[in-house]
């Protein structure tokens, strides 16, 4: 849907967050690596705790009233006590703090005087110890775009989050080897006003980061969006992985916040707000309802006879609007996304078919129950444990009556082409020191006479000399570009297209590139230019080694054959497919040589022995 964002009063500011490769992680000597296993097993509650200014933030009160219980699997490999918060962290991983002054000093910043670490409350599990450290570096800065400058706030070098592996109603379980990579936070102002906007921001901000060593592949950088319009709400929404979603995902989230400004004004209409100030509270508390549906049938029937519980409570005013699009989704699923963030798959309401449930006269009961007319719609969660269900109730309907006041501000989540409620927006009430840690003071002479490096935009500019313009782009921005660089004088044409083209179809393919290590790339590279192996084996090659065969055993399989050797090959081809044309043939001969002999030279070898017979005719 095209709409006039200007009207609309569309902000949109950014948080790029880019894992570096700087060795280790940031408060420890632990490698940056991915674990193939997890033979250690951890579990922890969490508790919120005041800020540095005695205030609990209530998205730690939130996570906290959860109850949830994390486990955390850890590789000794990849983590140590640093990560499980029983040792305490060493000091700052030094080369990530050199990037991070390098990159304030690309974006024009103001770098701080002395670096302060400081622990920021996050109890949703993901940190062992139930706090982030983050360390500001610079404030102030800009970034050039084709509609004007971007303003930087802030950027921060911080720990990264735990990876979740799976959840539950009660549960949350994390891996620990991502935990504590060091991370660039870069946050900008609400300086963009249309979708493209951002896109372009995000897109030039992540080019500028890779121009530093960074972790490349799905994951390594993220996006959070800032989306507000006018009379609207700040809504943070986290996830964003793919520059071309980004878009797509602002445009839902503003058609979301119409839809709930509209939901505000009809229910002004209908007298809501009058409604509610004479009404009894008992008349919207969660009922036990569950001997309604004792014969019930479907995930319902299934909690009741497993011994579950069914509430129900009712929505004065709300019939229809359940079914109301909002963005991507009806209310009733946005509603479902607040039940999800309990452990619930969702909600049952009445302004769906009942019949769809086979509760038409489930729901006759309820409203009778209920004392629903048929301006009120009802709703219901079905689960196994009772106060859990009550919880999510009491936050359903306290979500439902903040419609009255249009658009929430909170924490949602990238969820297919929309979003969904994740938590409330943190508050100023999340920051305290980490006493573990002196400040680090920043030398104005050693910042002045830091080096910046190449930026993208101009390796590329100096790849096009060499490299078609759309590889150069191409290849400068791959997770490949360092082993391009490094082995890009065997010939910067074939290397591009072995990392590009190769190695992406075999990933596709399921393979494990990550076998083939910078002595196979060396090997056969250098082969490749003695002309010792044909460049057309280099997918067959890199399929072997990606499979765990022996260097060795492959380079001998496809060394190349003698001239005279793949002349007798094309004879013996020819000879066996009479009739056939040119390219059938040299089909064949590669068919049956298996990459072991240069396309061109057979095909050069094929049209003489054609062009032989033919005289000889």
């Amino acid at each position: 849907m095209n709409r006039n964002y200007k009207a609309l009063g569309l902000r949109i500011g950014l948080e790029i967050h880019q894992q570096l490769d700087s060795g280790h992680k940031l408060f420890c000597g632990c490698p940056i690596m991915k674990s193939d296993d997890f033979p250690i097993s951890v579990t922890r509650r969490l508790r919120p705790a005041a800020g540095e200014l005695d205030v609990v933030d209530p998205a730690a009160i939130y996570e906290f009233l959860r109850k949830k219980k994390f486990v955390y699997k850890l590789n000794p490999g990849s983590s140590c006590l640093v990560e499980l918060d029983e040792k305490p962290p060493d000091p700052v991983n030094s080369k990530a703090l050199e990037v991070a002054l390098k990159m304030a000093k690309m974006l024009d910043a103001f770098v701080v005087d002395e670096v302060h670490v400081m622990r920021k409350t996050v109890i949703d599990g993901s940190s062992v110890s139930g706090f982030q450290r983050t360390a500001l570096v610079s404030i102030g800065g800009s970034l050039e775009t084709s509609f004007g400058k971007v303003g930087i706030t802030t950027m921060s070098l911080e720990e990264d989050s735990a990876t979740a592996l799976q959840k539950g109603p009660d549960f949350v379980e994390y891996r620990l080897d991502r935990l504590a990579i060091p991370l660039i936070e870069i946050g900008t102002a609400a300086d963009m006003h249309s979708p493209e906007e951002a896109k372009e921001t995000a897109e030039k901000l992540g080019t500028l980061l890779r121009s530093f060593p960074v972790v490349r592949g799905i994951g390594s950088i993220r996006q959070d969006v800032n989306v507000s319009i006018e009379s609207g709400a700040r809504i943070e929404i986290k996830g964003f992985q793919e520059l071309e979603k980004i878009p797509v995902l602002i445009e839902n989230e503003v058609e979301r916040q119409i839809s709930l400004l509209e939901i505000r004004d009809e229910l002004t209409k209908r007298g809501f707000h009058e409604r509610v100030q004479r009404l009894d509270t008992s008349d919207v508390v969660p009922v036990d309802v569950t001997q309604v549906f004792a014969n019930a049938k479907g995930f319902v029937g299934s909690v009741v006879k497993a011994g579950g519980k069914v509430f129900a409570a009712k929505l004065p005013l709300f019939s229809g609007l359940l079914k109301k699009q909002c963005g991507d989704r009806t209310f009733g699923k946005e509603l479902a996304g607040y039940a999800e963030a309990f452990g619930f798959g969702g909600i049952i309401h009445s302004d769906e078919n009942p019949e769809k449930y086979n509760f038409v006269n489930e729901f006759a009961k309820l409203k009778a129950m209920l004392s629903a007319n048929e301006r009120d719609a009802v709703i219901l969660v079905a689960g196994e444990d009772e106060k859990n269900i009550i919880k999510a109730m009491n936050f359903l309907v306290a979500r439902a009556f903040d419609c009255l006041s249009g658009v929430p501000e909170e924490t949602r989540v990238a969820d297919g082409i929309g979003s969904k409620y994740t938590r409330p927006l943190p508050g100023s009430g999340r920051l305290y020191p980490e006493s573990d840690i002196p400040p680090i003071k920043i030398d104005r002479n050693y910042l002045a006479k830091l080096e910046l490096p190449k930026t993208i935009f101009e390796i590329q500019d100096e790849l096009e000399k060499i490299l078609p313009k759309e590889m150069a782009g191409q290849i400068v921005r791959s997770r490949y570009y360092p082993l391009f660089d490094e082995f890009r004088n065997f010939g910067p044409g074939l290397v591009a297209s072995v990392f590009l083209s190769v190695f992406t179809d075999l990933r596709r393919r399921g393979f494990d590139i990550d076998r083939i290590t910078k002595d196979h790339l060396f090997k056969i590279f250098s082969l490749v230019k003695k002309g010792e192996i044909s460049k057309d084996a280099l997918t067959d090659i890199f399929e072997l080694l990606s499979a765990g065969v022996e260097v060795d055993e492959v380079i001998a399989e496809f060394s190349s054959l003698s001239e005279d050797e793949i002349r007798a090959a094309v004879s013996e081809a020819v000879s066996k497919n009479p009739g056939k044309n040119e390219s059938a043939i040299i089909g064949i001969v590669m068919q049956q040589l298996r990459g072991r002999a240069d396309g061109k030279l057979v095909a050069k070898i094929v049209r003489e022995a054609l062009s032989g017979y033919t005289r000889s005719d």
